[in-house]
């Protein structure tokens, strides 16, 4: 089994294609959309949704089937058809191009495959099975979802943030064992009291008497 490689990918103004427009290009086109990926639809028909982001001009709309040629300049390349013939195509030509590519339901043709996610806030958490089922990562993130306790702490990220960028101002190093004991449950308490500011003091003032 194919061992990949963890990563979060920037895409921002980066060129990435759609090949194909149901359902579920509909969700992974707005995935790339969230990303402020520079986005390419190709098919002759599109869902309404795609059809909206497309005359809105979020989108490209390449009104037509793949062709080879298509994948040229992309960093990213999404494909979602059933036709074989079509798929080693646009496999053949992401190879000759370097493309990353993601082909739906087809782990072999696959140069990386896309997690389930669980999102809050700006924390993002993405789970694999490294395309063994993905039946198991989407029951993981429901769970993950709704019954984990350890995301609320997803809604302390502002927080971190803001303590962390203080911390680097003044010059001031916090060793990483220092973090984790300061992010106790009274900590996240306040958080979810909506007190931020008192979070943050609270949170400044353990890092700095453990740098002391």
């Amino acid at each position: 089994m194919t061992r990949y490689y963890p990563a979060y990918l920037d895409l921002t103004g980066r060129r990435c294609v759609m090949i194909g427009a149901g359902e579920v290009a509909e969700r992974k086109v707005q995935q790339l959309l969230a990303s402020a990926a520079d986005v390419t639809l190709i098919s002759p028909t599109a869902t309404t949704e795609l059809e909206r982001l497309a005359d809105e001009g979020r989108l490209r709309w390449i009104r037509r089937a793949y062709v080879t040629g298509d994948l040229a300049g992309a960093m990213l390349a999404i494909a979602g058809t059933d036709d074989e013939a079509v798929n080693r195509q646009v496999h053949a030509e992401a190879e000759l191009e370097k493309t990353l590519l993601n082909m739906v339901d087809v782990t072999p043709l696959c140069g990386f495959i896309a997690p389930s996610i669980v999102e809050r806030g700006p924390v993002t958490v993405a789970i694999s099975t490294g395309g063994t089922s993905p039946a198991l990562a989407r029951k993981l993130r429901e769970l993950m979802g709704s019954d984990c306790h350890c995301l609320e702490w997803a809604d302390a990220a502002r927080v971190l943030g803001d303590v962390r960028a203080d911390l680097r101002k003044r010059g001031t190093s916090v060793p990483p064992e220092a973090w984790q004991a300061a992010m106790d449950d009274s900590l996240l308490d306040l958080v979810g009291a909506g007190k931020q500011e008192e979070a943050e003091i609270r949170l400044r003032n353990a890092l700095l008497a453990s740098a002391e």
